[in-house]
């Protein structure tokens, strides 16, 4: 179909396609009005999921707030030394007590939340008797906190802070006695006890050095290292305070070693042994080198591997590095292959060279067991445990998709699936359920009201409302859901809130006969919400791709790609990636030249000419075509160009926005963040553009790195996220 026009966008580098998405359904109703029911939300962030909830009625509508019985595990933590495991969701934060075998929610929503955005990380102490957070005071940032877990007590560490979707700019303590943060461009230590009692001594005499938290690594409870431009020291933890006050005399620590290159704080991370003595380094994320020390000095270390990522049939998305008993390193690389949309992990010991010891299909994050001997990880329904000394298999676990994990101690891990949560010993293979993640229905046991959860496959759970934990059973007979019971009917209906695909009403049929939704919210009359499109920009550059893809996959949305020529031409294999992945993808002419310079005589059969090339390229690499929106390189464009397009059947993608990363190479990405909110708050919506690469310049931090910010911003601000073709 031919498309022509001029479509209004904002600058951003990726398209997201979300739906309304919160949705009602399997009502079941008992003889004392006691209501149970799904809602469903189709969010970013996190897998779609039906959590169960329960209802008590009066006078035709619920008595109190609605209870949510189940838990997905969006994010957890392990809290109090290991009995506490903390489970936070979109409805609040639970808390499981391995001394009681309860459930406690400490917070939750008595509504049902419509603006999601995704349930931000926390760094919780190895003792768990602490843990930090960002308390946001923007949709950007906020204030990097140290919080107790068991009085609440909060301080501010730092002020202004990006907020973060993977990893907090904090490490702590093997022993949990001192913790790391970065701020303002430099690193400094504390000890969170004394901070939370305010007798912390003040922060300019606890400075390790400049750099972030890239900057330091805790080799052991003993020893953190620390690494300054070329050279890495060692630093014993009992000298900290001392190092914090007399730097400018004594210096940073004991130096161990000078790095044979540069070491960049904003791009590049390091790991060592437990005596730092050995070091891996990646640079840039790409370039991996294992040095050792030659004796404690301001020599150089020797290099014992260094090699880039090369591999011809996969992105790299992200690496990890942990040592053995035998205080070696090991590299764990998450690819994404160029010819599939599930990423896999490989696993390396490294030496003199790289030797390969593990292959993972649909693979996710290791975690690495307390006393550092075994390594978990998930594929797809399957969590293994390996020995990182012999790679051998462990342990095998089962039954669900899992979405994440966490170690209790070596022989115990929690698992969080989609379908339950669940603790099991990797030695005896025992898996005990302790609460449900997400339902296929609910049901009322009608020989004592108990609730009976089943989540698929004729798998059944029943809810011990005292404890608020699950456990398995058996139905004998086929369990029917109840929707009247003489004084109510429940029943789900349509709603003019756009917000919602549907309404779950409880109609009043004793006394005065009345039909009331359960929440009010779900049929208010809502506005709709002003739609953003998100375009990644693919010039001559790749840098970025691999994390593009992985974070769309990560939140289950779908990505708009202005491919240049010349991308084409250099990344074939990448260009393919983008479609195998189903990605929409657009034209950005044949060339990278800026198409207003006075150099170039441009005339409609160049414009014509210049979007065939494009297309007749993007065929012979993928055999797919393009879709007919268009802009020019750079978004630098005339009337005319405009026009020419419009002419050949494209649709021109202008940019609302005349703030871009090309423009303002130097600007921080929240502040280009704020630009482009305000610009779509004027505009009322439009497109925002993330470039994935740059190959004339260099960007320590471009916008791709923080599209989890960005997506989070947009959302916050209540913008619906969907794709070109339906903005």
């Amino acid at each position: 179909m031919k498309k022509t026009g001029i479509l209004c966008l904002v600058i951003s580098l990726f398209t997201f396609s979300l739906s309304a998405g919160t949705s009602f359904g399997n009502p079941d109703l008992n003889l004392n009005d006691e209501l149970l029911f799904t809602v469903r939300h189709n969010m970013v962030g996190t897998s779609p999921y039906k959590s169960l909830f329960y209802a008590a009625l009066k006078d035709g509508k619920s008595d109190k707030a609605s209870e949510v019985i189940t838990c997905f595990p969006e994010q957890m933590e392990l809290l109090s030394g290991g009995d506490e495991l903390q489970i936070r969701n979109r409805y609040g934060i639970a808390r499981y007590s391995k001394k009681t075998s309860a459930i406690t929610w400490i917070e939750k929503s008595s509504e049902i939340p419509e603006n999601i955005v995704p349930v931000v990380p926390y760094a919780a102490s190895p003792d768990g008797k602490y843990f930090c957070r960002i308390e946001r005071t923007s949709v950007y940032s906020g204030n990097l906190m140290l919080v107790s877990t068991q009085t609440g007590k909060s301080s501010v560490l730092c002020e202004g802070v990006l907020n973060s979707y993977e990893d907090l700019p904090v490490k702590w303590a093997p022993d949990s006695t001192v913790l790391v943060y970065e701020k303002n461009n430099g690193v400094y230590f504390c000890n969170p006890d004394a901070v939370l009692r305010g007798v912390e001594i003040d922060e300019r005499y606890r400075k390790i050095g400049r750099g972030t938290i890239n900057s330091v690594y805790w080799a052991s409870s003993k020893f953190l290292a620390y690494v300054d431009d070329y050279l890495l020291y060692k630093i014993n933890t009992k000298e900290l305070y001392t190092l914090g006050l007399y730097s400018g005399i004594i210096g940073q620590g004991k130096p161990m070693g000078r790095f044979p290159f540069q070491f960049n704080p904003l791009t590049d991370k390091f790991s060592c042994n437990s005596e730092v003595t050995s070091a891996v380094v990646t640079q840039n994320g790409r370039l991996f080198t294992y040095l050792t020390v030659r004796s404690a000095s301001c020599d150089y270390m020797d290099v014992v591997y260094s090699r880039p990522y090369t591999e011809s049939n996969a992105s790299l998305v992200a690496s990890y590095i942990f040592w053995d008993a035998a205080n070696k390193p090991v590299l764990w690389q998450e690819k994404l292959p160029y010819d599939g949309i599930k990423e896999r992990g490989s696993v390396y010991k490294l030496d003199s060279q790289a030797q390969h010891v593990l292959e993972i299909e649909d693979s996710g994050k290791p975690f690495v067991s307390p006393n550092g001997t075994k390594v978990a990880f998930f594929a797809g329904s399957t969590v293994y445990v390996y020995d990182i000394n012999t790679w051998k298999r462990l342990a095998v676990l089962t039954g669900e998709k899992v979405v994440s994990a966490i170690w209790t101690d070596d022989s115990n891990l929690y698992v969080g699936g989609e379908k339950s949560v669940r603790k099991w010993n990797i030695f005896s293979n025992k898996a005990d359920t302790i609460t449900l993640s997400s339902v296929s229905a609910g049901y009322w046991d009608v020989s004592d009201y108990s609730i009976i959860a089943d989540t698929g496959n004729s798998n059944y759970y029943r809810y011990d409302s005292k404890k608020k934990t699950w456990s398995k059973t058996e139905i004998t007979a086929p369990v029917e859901p109840v929707k009247q019971n003489g004084r109510y009917r429940v029943f789900i209906g349509t709603t003019t809130n756009k917000n919602y695909d549907n309404a779950l009403y409880i109609r009043s049929l004793s006394k005065r006969a009345v039909t009331n939704p359960l929440y009010k919210e779900s049929t208010r009359k809502a506005p709709e919400k002003k739609k953003v499109a998100l375009a990644f920009e693919l010039y001559d550059n790749a840098d970025g791709l691999p994390l593009i893809l992985s974070e769309l996959k990560k939140f289950n949305v779908k990505g708009s790609f202005f491919i240049n020529g010349e991308f084409i031409r250099r990344y074939p294999a990448e260009t393919k990636q983008i479609v195998n992945n189903n990605h929409l993808c657009a034209s950005m002419f044949f060339t990278t030249a800026d198409l207003t310079e006075n150099s170039f005589v441009i005339n409609e059969d160049f414009v014509r000419r210049g979007l065939a090339r494009n297309e007749d390229e993007f065929y012979a690499c993928t055999g797919t075509e393009l879709t007919l929106f268009w802009h020019a390189p750079y978004y630098s464009v005339s009337p005319e160009l405009i026009t020419y397009g419009g002419n050949a059947g494209y649709t021109y993608v202008n940019a609302c926005c005349d703030v871009s990363e090309f423009t303002n190479p130097d600007m921080d990405p929240e502040k280009l963040i704020k630009r482009f909110c305000q610009s779509l708050e004027k505009s009322g919506g439009g497109v925002v553009s993330v470039v994935g690469g740059f190959s004339q310049s260099n960007h320590s931090r471009p916008l791709y790195k923080y599209l989890a910010l960005l997506i989070s911003a947009l959302l916050d601000s209540g913008y619906e996220l969907v794709d070109l073709n339906a903005l």
